[in-house]
């Protein structure tokens, strides 16, 4: 699986697909220990996660001996990395499967030529990677399904509300590049808190940002930062009525999940790494040097600075008033 959570959440069509074309194949799924919560949204496509710690060279290894013991048939190497490779070249599965890149070629046995860069959407790039295995597969979506203790966690941490409830988040893992600036993500907060609910979304990483956003307003939204794993996000965003955020994993889980989006694009492209699916607006005032793709600004971010908290609160307005009638 992908390193990241946005693009493994948009690999699940590829991996629905796969189930659909083959209803009696098991189907694992090898992803980094951060991100294994996503396998108990699986659960009706796959059989087992294995999780592989990121900074442990032992214990790494160790997971990948046991993934090996499985004897499987087929691997499907979706990144894009030599590691991801390398570590189960060794492994005696029959069939190894990527795109040609990173010099690893050698060591598939069936290296895809990958399509040109930035010429379609993550979602169509991995399900492309089946389709040439399998030309005749079928696309499926990337819907989840969200186990009930999951459920039960986010009825304990989001209480029911007589307004509309809208979720911010703010962070980027990425880097700080993709990020709207906190002052206008604080007002944004401020006036959205007028007409509704409003839940503060993000992993601990994002604590320090969500400090600096907090620092700046005048209301006082609930938070939910560091305070949920995968499966309980998962289930606090399928309760939201609109998500407002930054080009980040959760902004494709809420749409796996059915909840609409306002998604603030700058250094990526939408046409690459938006929301998949309906009921979802991008705001995007394409500068003359995006996409970059940079991790962080060399110049003045004038990206993300281009998009106004009016037009954010226009569309949010809009969108809402929609989801009333």
């Amino acid at each position: 699986m992908p390193n990241w959570l946005g693009d493994s959440v948009m690999a699940i069509p590829a991996i629905k697909s796969l189930k659909a074309m083959f209803d009696d194949c098991k189907i694992d799924i090898i992803i980094n220990e951060s991100l294994s919560g996503l396998g108990e949204l699986l659960t009706t496509t796959i059989e087992k996660t294995i999780a592989l710690p990121e900074n442990d060279a032992p214990r790494r290894k160790a997971a990948l001996a046991g993934a090996a013991q499985s004897s499987y048939d087929l691997l499907i190497i979706l990144p894009n990395s030599f590691r991801s490779a390398w570590e189960l070249w060794s492994h005696n599965i029959r069939v190894r499967a990527g795109y040609a890149a990173s010099l690893r070629s050698f060591i598939l046995t069936h290296a895809i030529k990958r399509p040109t860069t930035h010429s379609m959407s993550q979602s169509d790039y991995f399900l492309n990677l089946v389709k040439e295995l399998y030309p005749k597969i079928e696309t499926k979506d990337m819907s989840l399904t969200i186990p009930d203790t999951a459920v039960d966690s986010s009825m304990s941490l989001l209480a029911s509300a007589d307004r509309p409830m809208v979720g911010v988040g703010f962070g980027a893992a990425y880097g700080s590049a993709k990020m709207w600036p906190a002052d206008r993500f604080a007002e944004l907060i401020d006036r959205l808190e007028e007409v509704a609910v409003v839940v503060l979304i993000g992993s601990k990483s994002d604590r320090a940002v969500a400090d600096k956003v907090l620092d700046l307003t005048k209301s006082s939204p609930a938070s939910l930062v560091g305070k949920t794993d995968i499966p309980a996000l998962s289930a606090v965003l399928s309760r939201l009525d609109l998500y407002i955020t930054n080009d980040t994993g959760p902004m494709h889980l809420s749409a796996a999940v059915g909840t609409s989006v306002i998604a603030i694009f700058g250094p990526t492209s939408p046409e690459e790494t938006g929301p998949v699916g309906e009921n979802h607006q991008v705001m995007y005032n394409k500068a003359d040097c995006a996409p970059c793709w940079r991790r962080i600004c060399p110049l003045d971010h004038r990206c993300m600075k281009s998009i106004s908290v009016d037009e954010v609160i226009a569309k949010a307005q809009e969108m809402l008033g929609a989801s009333d009638k």
